[in-house]
């Protein structure tokens, strides 16, 4: 009696334990993978993040994951883009930024289709009919940039011009910006940098766009001065410091000491300047940024950013 007992017990408890775990089962919630979505989506790939935000209707979702899916999918799964992009980001350049924004998305979408031709000649056409100094604008990369320029400036905003960033024209506006000047040392001499400091961004470029605003350009260096997007960094923060002011001021150094490599993006001075970032960096802050590294290196990638991350792996 008492082993019928016993065994009746054991039966009913793995039953209990059946319907237990077929309900967590049944209730897990979704973990999407934010790390290859954005990898994907900084790689200008985000149609094939799509495929991950697909979800088993038996399961539970979060509201924050909930939002981020339907923001994602209505910014890239269907014909047109249902997002609210343009409409949170009203300003005096609202046309000129619905022709990247539509170049951004049709790129993204058709990976296989070239468009350079066509960005050039409808953002060359935009600026022969709303700015009338740009009758004598040419079709080519430096009558653009000048032109874009002097339009976008006459609106009383600030943009870094018409060129590539990772493969793709961008386009980055801001409303302020002040400059301040940091002392840098590279390669035994001090360097006197001047840094501005940007803020009221009206677009933050390609990049911003295809992560749902989670990633974009930090800052960048020219061969006379460094610029940083202030709204990405704490100014005391070691992140600053290495990241940015260690990154950005390499960049600077290398536009003078190695003047034939490309310009803002290529994958040799991003090489330059992750290394530079983990000489740098402390124990724990080297491991964080190698991660990032190992998440978004790709050598196959058009971004200079991404081959140079694996790179940077590669060779470690």
């Amino acid at each position: 009696m008492r082993t019928l007992k016993l065994t009746a017990l054991l039966i009913l408890n793995f039953v209990a334990f059946s319907k237990i775990n077929a309900q967590t089962s049944q209730n897990d919630s979704i973990k999407l993978d934010y790390t290859k979505i954005y990898s994907l989506a900084l790689d200008g790939n985000p149609k094939l993040a799509l495929p991950l935000l697909e979800i088993d209707p038996a399961k539970k979702i979060s509201q924050k994951d909930l939002k981020f899916k339907t923001n994602f999918e209505n910014r890239f799964k269907f014909e047109e883009d249902k997002s609210d992009f343009l409409e949170t980001r009203k300003s005096k350049i609202d046309q000129l930024l619905k022709i990247y924004r539509d170049y951004w998305r049709f790129t993204f979408l058709n990976k296989e289709k070239k468009n350079d031709t066509l960005i050039m000649k409808k953002v060359s056409d935009f600026l022969k009919t709303k700015f009338p100094p740009a009758q004598n604008l040419i079709v080519n990369e430096d009558s653009i940039n000048l032109y874009q320029k002097k339009y976008i400036s006459s609106l009383g905003y600030h943009t870094t011009g018409f060129g590539k960033t990772g493969g793709l024209y961008d386009l980055l506006v801001w409303k302020t910006e002040k400059d301040t000047i940091y002392n840098l040392n590279y390669d035994g001499k001090e360097t006197h940098v001047k840094v501005y400091f940007m803020d009221d961004f009206i677009t933050l470029g390609w990049s911003e766009y295809a992560t749902l605003g989670r990633y974009y350009p930090a800052g960048w260096a020219t061969k006379e001065a460094l610029f940083c997007v202030k709204k990405s960094y704490d100014l005391k923060s070691e992140n600053f410091r290495v990241s940015y002011i260690g990154h950005e001021g390499r960049h600077f150094a290398d536009y003078k000491l190695f003047p034939n490599l490309k310009g803002v993006g290529s994958a040799d001075l991003e090489y330059r300047g992750k290394l530079t970032e983990l000489s740098l960096y402390s124990a724990e802050g080297l491991y964080k940024r190698i991660q990032f590294f190992i998440n978004n290196g790709n050598y196959d990638s058009e971004n200079g950013h991404s081959i140079a991350a694996f790179c940077v792996i590669r060779d470690l």
